[in-house]
């Protein structure tokens, strides 16, 4: 109940802000612009008149916006305003504000109300009612994407538990002749080196760095890989996974990898640069 009431209240200011500074707006826009005839004031005097102007547009913002939808609540529930206002509150908030500046003009400004300055009038009630729908607008995108980044933190969140379960998940690797087999699971493999027709297999167990060979090609051993995200290729001789590269070392003879549990640093051709790149930093 009680975050109920403080996020009432938290709305409530936020919509006081942001009508007082739109009124703010109109007062500024008046003073410098001065649509109307003001040449019979002083300075002091029009400043007085502008204000009038400011505290009009105020006041039934507040009366239409505000207090009509929370008196009304079945009619107009503030909550469901998606992008803008309804139209009922938007017209009613032109007229009587149209309404308003024109008495205020006649018997206050003591300025004859012509149809061109009708018309101005009207433009400059139009101000104050765009900027709030476009107000509206933004805050309805502000809630979309909020949203949305919850979504993606839910999906990534989802797609990490997969691919960790994947990690644990085991891989028989054998030789081309099939009288040779090594059972890892996908986290433990960190790195795969090439060597004529045999590959070397750095792996771990019990925390401590093993190295198997097996009589089978890189290409083959790659193709039974490919549904793990965590294994890449980053030259002729090396497939690698990017759960133990520790960071990307630059030299003069190009980019290496140095490895979690290797001295030895793995070479990166610049074929396979790009994709080494963009899997670490996807990965951090």
């Amino acid at each position: 109940m009680d975050n109920s009431n403080n996020q009432i209240m938290n709305s409530f200011k936020i919509e006081l802000s942001r009508l007082f500074m739109i009124s703010f707006g109109v007062f500024l826009f008046i003073l410098f612009f001065q649509p109307f005839p003001l040449e019979m004031l002083d300075y002091d005097s029009r400043l007085l008149f502008v204000t009038g102007f400011g505290a009009i547009t105020f006041l039934l913002a507040c009366l239409v916006f505000i207090l009509l939808p929370l008196s009304i609540p079945k009619w107009f529930n503030i909550n469901e305003w998606e992008s803008d206002p309804p139209i009922i509150l938007s017209i009613l908030f032109m007229v009587t504000m149209a309404t308003s500046y024109a008495f205020y003009i006649r018997y206050v400004g003591l300025v004859l109300l012509t149809l061109y300055v009708m018309f101005k009038i009207v433009l400059v009630c139009l101000l104050p009612l765009i900027i709030l729908i476009i107000l509206y607008k933004n805050r309805a995108l502000e809630r979309i994407i909020g949203i949305l980044q919850e979504q993606n933190k839910y999906y990534f969140s989802k797609i990490g538990e997969y691919e960790k379960i994947g990690e644990d998940e085991e891989i028989d690797i054998t030789s081309n002749n099939k009288s040779d087999k090594l059972t890892l699971k996908y986290k433990n493999i960190i790195s795969i080196k090439s060597a004529d027709n045999y590959t070397e297999i750095y792996y771990l167990e019990n925390d401590s760095v093993e190295k198997k060979l097996i009589r089978n090609t890189l290409k083959n051993i790659e193709s039974q890989l490919a549904d793990q995200r965590s294994f890449i290729r980053c030259h002729r001789t090396r497939i690698v996974n990017i759960l133990h590269i520790d960071k990307p070392v630059r030299s003069y003879s190009g980019y290496s990898l140095k490895m979690n549990y290797l001295e030895e640093r793995v070479p990166v051709s610049r074929q396979y640069l790009m994709q080494v790149k963009e899997a670490i930093s996807t990965n951090e």
